[in-house]
């Protein structure tokens, strides 16, 4: 999953960044409102950390265009402020979560998956598929009893195709989502980790298809 942090408290951001990427995020950060919103625009997200005292545009009136623009990137306002109008306000123009600073980072990550779920085809926390029981934070998936043990990227390459079931995702989407904007967008990183994913999971190739010329999915009747 793709996170943007738009924060421009550089100690914040950059602890924020490290700690979801352990997590195994794919991780953006701008440092400023503008910088923030055009990421927004350009790239897809699977959530957004927006802080609301930003130079430029501010955290207010970045969800508020946003949400104008029909993108609905599940978007948590992050900011010192803690009195009840500017949660109300945040939540007027479209934000689904507030915190407010100090927080503490293992809560952050779970108002994240919690706001994604939210969002999600596959709203489940626990993850099961075919014969597998697929185990996020612990980067292994379960068939029969044996443990699997897969990558950072494989598990979220996984999740991510599982959260969005039975449909085609292009692996165009899924650059955007798995990976963060230093990827090479014409390289065949997709095709191989989907390579490495099937050689773990799925030799047969029966749980993940290949859709020729538009992409990979897991369907149902797998």
């Amino acid at each position: 999953m793709r996170i943007l942090i738009v924060e421009d408290e550089i100690d914040i951001a950059d602890t924020l960044k490290l700690y979801l990427e352990k997590q195994g995020y794919a991780v953006d950060v701008k440092y400023d409102g503008n910088t923030g919103f055009s990421a927004l625009k350009l790239n897809q997200y699977d959530c957004c950390i927006l802080d609301l005292n930003l130079p430029g545009k501010d955290g207010m009136e970045i969800i508020q265009e946003i949400r104008e623009m029909g993108n609905t990137v599940p978007t948590i306002m992050l900011t010192a402020r803690s009195q009840i109008y500017d949660k109300l306000d945040g939540f007027k123009y479209g934000a689904d979560d507030y915190m407010t600073k100090p927080f503490h980072l293992a809560e952050v990550v779970a108002r994240i998956e919690a706001v994604i779920r939210r969002f999600s085809e596959n709203k489940s926390i626990h993850l099961q598929v075919a014969q597998y029981e697929v185990l996020p934070h612990q980067n292994r998936v379960m068939e029969n009893g044996k443990s699997i043990e897969l990558s950072t990227k494989e598990m979220r390459l996984l999740e991510y195709l599982i959260r969005n079931q039975n449909r085609i995702i292009s692996a165009e989407e899924l650059l955007e989502h798995v990976w963060d904007d230093s990827v090479d967008m014409f390289s065949d990183t997709v095709k191989t980790h989907i390579k490495t994913l099937r050689k773990k999971i799925d030799p047969q190739k029966q749980l993940i298809k290949t859709v020729k010329g538009k992409g990979y999915g897991i369907f149902s009747e797998t």
